[in-house]
């Protein structure tokens, strides 16, 4: 809905960087680099690192909204929304004219620290390649495909697929091999800690070992229904079940000392594996039970009371109870030996997976299905011991699955389906779908509606005769209040 604080949250968190990048790169452009003892390239640099975030916040903008109202400097005057179409070609114009006179990674494994080379902005572009048929009803898989093999061979600097699952989200993950752009994070220092709160039991501080509060708010969506059976009338969706049974992020979350850890949920018996008398308990429906996480979501403790037996029980989001579903630990937790180690994790916007996963399926697309196999199969195999992986053959929905559980948690779900026509249109988990393809876009909040009299709402009206959504109506234009940060 346009009040829910997590759309108001993405609308003010992307026009807000479009206008901080600008107004950044308006300051450095006053700056005479040569006489602080730098040089022109260096400040090229700069400045194309800034316009390739820009190119960044405006393509999530694209993504979320629509077409978003363009601006060049802070100086512009506000001006009327752009059509995707135009947004979409404003993107592409500030990434191909940032990549040449960004640096590129010479060393392989020197440790990333969140500016962006040429690798990252190629990325970017090959994003927008990617999902140019939802942004703007074209495809250009073709474009995408073509800058990730250049990426992978290394004509945009020295990456490669890290040897283990873990080590693009460890305590180190700034020097993984595989990290093309990440997002720094220290303990004190930027921690970028709230969205795995949001998994974590308010008790789960127990389970861990260290003094980490939980808002027990998220979870993966169910994989078996109340009565223990698995859910078989969707494709999409059951992302615990999918992981396969010797996946070694399939493990428990466990904290092995010396940055060492397995595993990659929180499910079962929330007792502390290292410490026994550390137990995780429940503070509602199970208070002080220990809480035992289950692959499903149901009013159980109600059976006896308001339900006769289990086989009365419903399973939607209105269900849910303390215990319920099973929780996601992308970035590790160490115990209180280590704790000067909590929320060491960067946050790796882009890794080289994604590069291999977006090459596979523009060959998927293209008919290739055995060139698609093998570049999954090359992220896949170090899932498994020895990396024997169980036999890949894809196909769309396998294509959607390996994405979920690849980057499970990492904020791409949304757009994956969207480009598969997928999003309104298919069922999961407690989702009916309204086969709306209006809902393929975010309402522009209402908070953002009263900063100037060109903001109208987002009806996600298609303009007949354009494809892609790339024109909507009801919505002239949008304030992005260039206003200086707070320092």
């Amino acid at each position: 809905s346009p009040d829910d604080r997590f759309v108001v949250n993405t609308y003010d968190g992307t026009t807000g960087g479009i206008s901080r990048a600008l107004e950044a790169k308006s300051d450095l452009q006053g700056v005479d680099y040569n006489a602080i003892g730098l040089n022109d390239a260096v400040k090229a640099d700069h400045i194309n690192q800034l316009n390739a975030i820009t190119a960044y916040f405006y393509m999530r903008g694209l993504d979320y909204f629509g077409g978003m109202p363009i601006y060049y400097s802070v100086d512009d005057d506000l001006c009327a929304r752009s059509t995707a179409r135009e947004t979409y070609a404003h993107i592409e114009t500030l990434l191909k004219d940032a990549i040449p006179a960004l640096s590129k990674k010479t060393t392989l494994g020197a440790s990333e620290d969140g500016y962006i080379k040429q690798a990252a902005a190629a990325a970017l572009l090959a994003q927008l390649y990617f999902n140019a048929v939802a942004y703007i009803g074209e495809e250009h898989f073709d474009e995408c495909a073509e800058i990730c093999r250049d990426i992978i061979g290394g004509v945009y600097g020295t990456y490669e697929l890290d040897k283990t699952w873990y080590g693009p989200h460890c305590f180190d993950n700034n020097t993984s091999p595989e990290v093309i752009w990440t997002v720094p994070s220290e303990n004190s220092k930027v921690e970028w800690n709230w969205y795995f709160k949001y998994f974590y039991h308010y008790s789960s501080y127990e389970y861990f070992g260290i003094e980490t509060a939980g808002y027990n708010g998220f979870m993966l969506t169910p994989s078996l229904d109340p009565q223990g059976r698995y859910y078989t009338q969707w494709k999409l969706g059951n992302p615990y079940q999918k992981f396969n049974d010797k996946d070694l992020r399939k493990k428990p979350y466990r904290y092995l000392g010396s940055r060492k850890y397995e595993g990659m949920f929180l499910v079962g018996d929330q007792t502390n594996p290292n410490n026994p008398s550390q137990q995780c308990l429940g503070q509602k429906e199970y208070s002080g039970k220990v809480i035992n996480l289950v692959d499903q979501v149901a009013r159980f403790s109600e059976v006896g009371t308001k339900y006769n037996s289990v086989a009365e029980l419903t399973s939607t989001m209105a269900d849910g109870e303390e215990n319920s579903g099973v929780r996601l630990v992308k970035a590790p937790q160490p115990n209180l030996d280590d704790k000067l180690l909590r929320w060491n994790p960067d946050c790796p916007v882009i890794r080289l997976s994604e590069i291999y996963y977006m090459l596979a399926e523009c060959e998927l697309r293209a008919g290739d299905k055995k060139t698609a196999a093998g570049l999954i199969n090359q992220v896949r195999g170090r899932n498994f011991e020895g990396g024997a992986d169980p036999n890949h053959n894809p196909h769309e929905y396998r294509m959607l699955d390996e994405w979920m559980i690849e980057f499970l948690g990492e904020g791409r779900r949304r757009t994956d389906l969207i480009r598969w026509d997928k999003f309104v249109t298919e069922s999961w988990w407690d989702h009916t779908p309204l086969n709306d393809k209006n809902k393929n876009l975010f309402p522009i909040p209402n908070s953002a509606i009263p900063a100037n009299n060109l903001i109208e709402e987002n009806h996600g009206h298609l303009i007949p005769g354009d494809p892609g959504g790339s024109r909507l109506s009801g919505a002239p234009g949008q304030d992005m209040n260039f206003k200086k940060p707070k320092k």
